[in-house]
């Protein structure tokens, strides 16, 4: 559908130059190296989605638009596209690509747009976004149009795109520094410093973009809908309120726009408060406006345009940014709700509230005592919950998990499975067992101590054998009380430490599990990087502690960190959820559980296995879990540990979580009315006042919008 658009597109009035650049634009993309574009997040918006975008976006009276990671120019020729169609004309029209060759191909691409009369000047400068020089010679103040794609790259490649996490904060902090003054100076800084370092490279490079935007001009992105899910992402969001008014976000559903994607797409419109606005801290605001929340679906698109059937006009996305500005009729395969600003605050503010970064920028540095005083605050109603919920209904008395001493995060990372995973080869008699490597060690088996081996759930598929009391056959090497032959001398030396601590000194390894040890220690597993060995990797060299000053026992690259609550969790689910989202109970004693789930533990003891088993199997958590949650481009959920930190729950006495153990215990044990009798206690509990008839109409809702926003979440292209 979007090639054909394309073809449209092209299609319109424009030089032969023109023309040929825009066709060869998508064979330019597709002969990236493959590698190189994983790196550097070479995934282009396409002219098709990128004139949607920029009709939204492009003021009348907009002179000046920048890209500032501009790819191959989709985003820069979508708005020189749109002011012509306008009868409009561009006085510059900037860029800023990283990689030379793409670079090259977009400075043609803009020229040949110059050349047309589109722009009176465009210019591309090749370089690195975050370097103060790159972005000192475009010579401008700021832009009234910066639209863009950032690049979705994880933070463990930053260093591989011309600049390592450390030089991008640097090189960022120093742009702030040259383009403000004072207060405002103060708070883009806190955000430039407190944004997570694990942050994936969009973070930086949406608040460049924000900072490039002038008073009064518009942000336009294209992002991922992650984007208000990840927790190292929170600094935009509240950069959107603090310092912008939110307009529009656009989203597509599955199948989505990039139907190849993981996740769906989101576009986000937004203008630039004046500092004498943005001065004040958003908690100190009267309200928040709320934004149009503009869902579009695969029935909008026509044979020639993501909007054609919803506007099937000669110029739909025009009509369909006219229509977005008051969307007072419905049209096909778009929905239009209103986006809840002061909620998104009151979200925020209970997520962020401890982050010194958030603190600064507050100004709450003085009341810090009282604002950490969280058992004084309800718990917010996320949105998306509120949605599951019939009219009428009036949620209170909640509080969020985090206050309930209720603990979410990921299971396991080994930092290296193929050498600490092994798989069960034998019957575990004696104190050995024959266990089989990975096939990056030719699937060879080794005869290994039963002591240094602990179960793992290491695989979604396994979960039915577990719930049916079988233990995985996958197992953890737990080396921690074995070291090589070669080490024990450092242990040796260690004696004093390791009696003042109280514990045990390592024993030798056997000769078969030390040879492998030292096998592996060989082994390089890229191919890519022969001399970097698995003892190098980044998450296993972080095992490896020779002693300080002679308090701390050595420790060596094959011994896993010390497993805690979160590896060995009352209760755990899958992060990818092909269902609507349900939790598993652990056994007990527990067994580790790997990272892809997320798993969830108390710190009280009133909250048992079983009662937390049944708190999420409650169809209240249920559906919390699936509006949190992130819908993938295949039709299943990413529940991450943030979403589920999201979720609310009553506020529940030790007797009352007496009876949901039981009642978990119950479950567990396949009585058939558990599930019901759940649901009623958690709903009676969560929606005070209403008798138990109301209750069960609410139950019927609640599990009729869980199956409708699964099957949503599975449509497909030729189902709709």
């Amino acid at each position: 559908m979007q090639n054909k658009r394309c073809r449209e597109l092209y299609a319109l009035p424009a030089t032969d130059a023109v023309r040929a650049i825009r066709s060869s634009a998508r064979s330019f993309e597709e002969g990236l190296p493959p590698a190189q574009r994983k790196r550097l997040g070479q995934f282009f918006t396409g002219l098709p989605l990128g004139t949607l975008l920029a009709h939204i976006a492009l003021d009348p009276d907009a002179r000046a638009v920048i890209d500032p990671m501009a790819g191959h120019g989709d985003l820069l020729d979508a708005a020189a596209l749109t002011a012509q169609a306008r009868g409009a004309w561009l006085g510059r029209l900037d860029g800023i690509e990283l990689d030379p060759e793409t670079s090259a191909f977009c400075c043609r691409r803009t020229a040949a747009l110059q050349a047309d009369g589109a722009v009176a000047a465009a210019r591309i400068v090749t370089g690195s976004a975050f370097d103060p020089a790159t972005v000192a010679a475009l010579d401008a103040p700021d832009y009234d149009l910066v639209i863009t794609n950032p690049p979705y790259v994880r933070y463990q490649s930053q260093s591989g795109n011309g600049a390592g996490v450390g030089d991008v904060r640097r090189g960022l902090s120093a742009i702030v520094d040259a383009r403000m003054t004072g207060g405002e100076r103060a708070l883009w800084q806190a955000l430039v410093e407190g944004y997570s370092g694990l942050a994936d490279l969009s973070v930086p490079a949406w608040l460049l973009s924000a900072l490039l935007t002038r008073p009064g001009g518009r942000l336009a992105l294209v992002v991922p809908a992650t984007w208000r899910s990840r927790d190292y992402a929170d600094v935009v969001r509240y950069l959107l309120l603090r310092a912008f008014r939110l307009e529009y976000i656009v989203a597509d559903t599955q199948p989505g726009w990039f139907s190849d994607a993981l996740v769906r797409t989101h576009l986000v419109i937004a203008r630039r408060l004046s500092w004498d606005e943005a001065e004040a801290p958003v908690s100190g605001r009267s309200s928040l406006l709320a934004a149009p929340w503009l869902q579009v679906a695969p029935a909008a698109a026509g044979g020639e345009s993501l909007v054609g059937s919803a506007f099937p006009g000669p110029e739909p996305e025009q009509d369909f940014a006219a229509w977005a500005r008051a969307p007072n009729r419905e049209v096909r395969g778009i929905e239009s709700r209103p986006f809840a600003l002061d909620e998104e605050w009151r979200t925020l503010e209970q997520r962020l509230g401890r982050k010194s970064w958030f603190q600064d920028a507050e100004n709450r540095r003085d009341a810090l005592p009282l604002f950490s005083d969280r058992e004084a605050r309800p718990a917010v109603m996320p949105e998306g919950l509120r949605d599951m919920l019939p009219p009428g209904a009036a949620p209170a008395h909640l509080q969020t998990l985090e206050q309930a001493g209720i603990r979410v995060s990921q299971g396991l990372r080994s930092g290296c499975n193929r050498f600490f995973y092994v798989t069960m080869a034998g019957d575990e008699e004696g104190e050995s067992v024959t266990v089989e490597a990975s096939d990056s060690f030719q699937n060879m088996q080794v005869r290994v101590p039963v002591a240094a081996l602990r179960p793992v759930l290491h695989r979604q598929a396994d979960m039915q054998a577990f719930a049916d009391g079988r233990v995985p056959a996958t197992r953890t090497l737990d080396l921690s009380d074995w070291v090589l032959p070669e080490d024990q001398r450092l242990v040796a030396e260690a004696a004093e430490a390791y009696r003042k601590r109280r514990v045990s000194a390592p024993r030798v390894m056997p000769l078969e599990l030390a040879s492998f040890v030292r096998l592996a220690a060989r082994t390089a597993l890229d191919p890519k990087e022969p001399a970097r060995f698995i003892p190098d990797l980044t998450a296993v060299r972080t095992n490896a502690r020779r002693r300080a000053n002679g308090r701390d026992v050595p420790r060596f690259w094959y011994m896993l960190p010390a497993f805690t609550a979160r590896h060995l969790p009352a209760i755990f689910t899958p992060r990818i959820n092909h269902g609507t989202p349900a939790v598993a109970l652990n056994t007990q004693p527990p067994v580790l559980i790997d990272a892809n789930f997320s798993t969830l533990w108390a710190e009280q003891r009133q909250w048992t296995a079983h009662a937390l088993y049944a708190l999420f199997h409650s169809s209240w958590c249920r559906a919390a879990m699936e509006a949190a949650g992130t819908p993938l481009g295949g039709g299943a959920l990413k529940l991450e540990a943030t979403h589920i930190r999201q979720v609310p729950i009553p506020a529940l006495s030790h007797l009352d979580c007496e009876r949901l153990a039981a009642l978990g215990q119950q479950l567990a044990a396949g009585v058939p009315s558990a599930r019901r009798q759940i649901d009623m206690f958690i709903l009676a509990a969560s929606l005070p006042g209403m008798n138990e008839n109301d209750l069960r109409k609410v139950a019927r809702h609640i599990d009729s919008r869980l199956e409708a926003a699964c099957a949503a979440r599975r449509r497909t292209l030729h189902d709709s």
